[in-house]
């Protein structure tokens, strides 16, 4: 068995160098050469040129930029596999866009697709890193077979979803979870600070209650994944008046920050500054 990671940052390269420890046969792929070198460093086969491989490993970025969904990277690997070997396992890391996986295997004619997003979390790989129990949807039987043998040699924990957007649409909804949170905290934060309250104190006392856990407001939600991913879901359900709310409490709660007064910033504005980063 061959098997390609395409995409060696930071994602790519963990799961390329555990992936290695399992498939003797392991290569990285990426378009940067500085990418190749890194990998390189830690004693692993790695190239710019695309090589023919048994399993592709997705694990490129994905944007939001200028109001849309940007899926070039992903499309781009999936063009260069078609073109070398369709038939081909091809494993989805990278958080795709509802649709995304099954619309590109039916425009390259691809028929192996499992989708199966990362949770790797770099502030505490040692607990979330490669290994750890992840969301698998296939395109078909065929694919759910492979793909489960597959993640199972890399002892990696699967939960089985019956759909492809399902597998998709989780990653989206972890990280848009996860966002609200945040927003929430941001948003009580800013009320204990118009009435001299200690927002700190608030949170250690709800959280004293066994279903609370309440996120800390720190310095806005930031980050490639949060303010990314939520506006993957509003694009894909734009009637979504609490994601649109969190993303303006988010928007307030920088601006404060910065002048110390309550500013009204509207959503339009807080894109403008997603795409401009």
């Amino acid at each position: 068995m061959k098997i390609c990671i395409m995409g060696l940052g930071n994602i790519g390269l963990p799961v390329a160098e555990h992936i290695s420890k399992a498939f003797k046969q392991t290569c990285g792929y990426d378009i940067s050469q500085e990418a190749v070198n890194n990998a390189e460093k830690i004693g692993l086969v790695a190239s710019t040129k695309l090589v023919y491989a048994d399993i592709y490993v997705i694990a490129v970025n994905t944007w939001y930029r200028n109001g849309y969904s940007d899926m070039s990277a992903i499309e781009d690997c999936v063009k260069r596999i078609s073109e070398l070997n369709p038939n081909a396992l091809v494993c989805f890391e990278s958080t795709l866009t509802k649709g995304t996986a099954r619309t590109l295997s039916r425009k390259y004619n691809l028929s192996n697709i499992a989708v199966c997003p990362h949770r790797w979390w770099k502030e505490e790989e040692d607990k979330h890193g490669v290994v750890q129990l992840r969301v698998l949807g296939t395109l078909n039987n065929e694919s759910q077979i492979k793909a489960l043998e597959f993640y199972k040699s890399l002892n990696i924990p699967i939960h089985l979803v019956k759909s492809i957007e399902i597998a998709e649409l989780s990653k989206l909804v972890e990280n848009t979870y996860y966002y609200l949170r945040i927003a929430y905290a941001e948003e009580l934060k800013i009320l204990c600070d118009k009435n001299n309250l200690d927002f700190d104190e608030l949170r250690v006392a709800v959280n004293t209650k066994w279903n609370v856990d309440m996120a800390e407001a720190r310095d806005g939600i930031g980050g490639e994944c949060l303010p990314k991913d939520i506006q993957f879901l509003i694009n894909a359900h734009p009637q979504t008046p609490l994601l649109h709310g969190a993303i303006n409490t988010d928007a307030n709660y920088r601006r404060k920050n910065k002048t110390q007064t309550i500013s009204d910033v509207s959503e339009d504005e807080r894109v403008e500054e997603l795409n401009n980063n």
